[in-house]
């Protein structure tokens, strides 16, 4: 049987036809529209429904579509309930694209959830069963591993570590309406905001004009000075946020994908350094690393949540 797989993040969409094993038959990449959700919704219908027509295959065929959304969601009822980048709130997806696609098993999930099941069926779960999942792209995601299980806490919202306070002095304004989250110091979001402003400081000693994270961490590679004080400055941040998810879960490892995890070279010592100050001394030395799944650990997610929900079902 095959599954359906839609990735939807809050800059970018994939959505694929997979089978129970994760392999990947058809994949398209495309850019999120945010400003109507059930317009992105449909084309992510259509592409999908493509996919079947490419293949000669009907909906009988498919035993589920796993949907990943990018922020807090009421997974029984399929419910989008915010979204804080994308502006969307109180989306009826499942039922929306139950309609629409004529397929019953519509299961939706918060995607840094979905990583953490694709972590434990497809990547490092295999060798560790107490874990924290964290995506560090547009904003900061968690998801909590105990035992081999998602943690998903008494409302569903367990493992949100964008929205710890690691700074108190100086604290940005996150989108979330309070002001220094993780998410608002030490996202990609963030790292944008100190390159702009290194920028328009005319900090940075290169005579190119900086104006991306991947421009910065080369920078930062090479030895430039505001660059690696930049990531140094994310590093911190993170670094903290994890000494408090360590504290409190004593876990083997730390799994960080999304977009800044290319640049987990640059970061790595930094955040090491934060959690030799802030967290307890027995647990110092937990792993923090990178996942193995890479890009495509969002949409390997999209198909793990079908797979455990069957499992679950039985």
């Amino acid at each position: 049987m095959y599954i359906g797989a839609f990735d939807i993040g809050g800059t970018k969409t994939i959505v694929a036809l997979a089978d129970e094993m994760g392999k990947i038959y058809e994949k398209k990449q495309f850019p999120t529209n945010t400003t109507n959700c059930f317009s992105h919704l449909d084309d992510c219908v259509r592409i999908f429904s493509e996919f079947l027509k490419k293949r000669d295959l009907t909906t009988d065929q498919i035993n589920g579509v796993g949907v990943n959304l990018p922020g807090i969601v009421d997974r029984k009822k399929g419910i989008l309930l915010k979204a804080v980048y994308a502006g969307w709130h109180e989306i009826p997806v499942k039922d929306y694209l139950q309609k629409k696609l004529q397929i019953s098993k519509i299961v939706c999930e918060n995607d840094v959830n979905a990583c953490a099941e694709a972590e434990l069926l497809f990547g490092l779960g295999k060798k560790y069963h107490n874990f924290a999942w964290m995506t560090v792209s547009t904003g900061v995601g968690g998801a909590v591993v105990c035992d081999g299980k998602l943690i998903r806490g008494a409302h569903g919202y367990a493992g949100e570590f964008g929205h710890l306070k690691v700074e108190y002095d100086n604290p940005a304004n996150c989108p979330c309406g309070e002001n220094g989250c993780l998410e608002a110091q030490g996202s990609g979001t963030a790292i944008s905001r100190y390159i702009k402003e290194a920028s328009d400081r005319k900090k940075f000693s290169t005579t190119e004009e900086v104006v991306s994270g991947v421009q910065c961490a080369e920078l930062a590679r090479n030895g430039e000075q505001t660059a690696l004080e930049i990531y140094r400055k994310a590093g911190e941040y993170l670094g903290r946020g994890i000494s408090y998810y360590v504290n409190i879960l004593d876990p083997e490892a730390i799994i960080i994908g999304g977009g800044v995890a290319a640049a987990f070279d640059i970061v790595k010592s930094e955040i090491r350094n934060a959690i030799g100050r802030y967290t307890f001394s027995p647990m110092k030395d937990v792993i923090v690393t990178t996942t193995p799944l890479g890009y495509e650990a969002a949409l390997m997610g999209a198909i793990a949540i079908v797979i455990a929900e069957e499992s679950e079902d039985k």
